[in-house]
């Protein structure tokens, strides 16, 4: 799909928050209902109120998935004429729309925030433990490739833009919180620092950097980084029984 085809179909689209609430009814706390609030807020900003406001919001939408479509060539810092050359449009509408490359990058992370929202089906607790193992490996394995690019590029910009550093803030805190939820059988046997230590244990493995690294230092395949991720959980939770 074209960039330009891909903003237009995003746009007719508007992302749902089904996938959100029941994540947070799972979770069932006061921080992830304020998570919730905060991202559908950010999920909201900028939607078109009339037709002026949707050409304006396709042509951001262009520019924004031409952004993301360099970034998944391995482009992980294109230049504003090739941005601008993907999406259909002058350089300058590109500097119109955003104010800079780092609003271009928030933008860009919002878009990566929309696409997570439908990929991130929740996993109930009271599953068999290997069943949960298996369904958040594979789960997250679609995720993780699927997002790789983005937050790839975003990494980089990471310590020169707030924004960037409050958007993977709140992703590991959502991310922790299903972690805690999901493993909480497995967890509540655990007092004090021992439940802290398997928490971070858990934390430091299912995340995306983990994942990262052995698909990019170790050079494991999506296949063999699966069962790795699944081993380590397997037998860090299976040890705290």
């Amino acid at each position: 799909m074209s960039a330009r085809a891909a903003a237009r179909a995003a746009v007719q689209a508007p992302p749902s928050s089904e996938s959100l609430d029941r994540l947070v009814s799972i979770l069932g706390t006061d921080e992830a209902r304020e998570l919730r609030a905060e991202i559908l807020g950010l999920l909201a900003e900028g939607l078109p109120a009339d037709g002026r406001a949707a050409r304006s919001h396709r042509t951001r939408r262009a520019i924004v998935e031409a952004m993301r479509t360099l970034h998944g060539e391995g482009d992980l810092r294109p230049r504003a004429s090739l941005i601008a050359e993907r999406a259909g449009v002058g350089k300058r509408t590109v500097w119109q729309q955003f104010a800079d490359m780092e609003a271009l990058l928030v933008e860009a992370s919002r878009r990566d925030l929309e696409i997570l929202m439908t990929m991130l089906t929740p996993i109930e607790a009271d599953l068999p433990l290997d069943e949960r193992i298996t369904r958040f490996v594979s789960r997250n394995a679609r995720i993780y490739e699927r997002m790789a690019p983005g937050w790839r590029a975003a990494r980089l910009h990471e310590p020169f833009s707030a924004e960037l550093r409050r958007s993977k803030q709140r992703n590991s805190a959502l991310g922790k919180a299903e972690i805690e939820a999901m493993f909480a059988p497995e967890l509540r046997r655990l007092a004090g620092q021992h439940r802290i230590q398997l928490t971070s244990v858990l934390v430091g493995v299912g995340f995306w950097p983990f994942w990262e690294s052995l698909r990019t230092d170790a050079g494991a395949s999506p296949e063999q980084a699966q069962d790795i991720v699944a081993a380590l959980l397997t037998a860090s939770l299976t040890k705290s029984a």
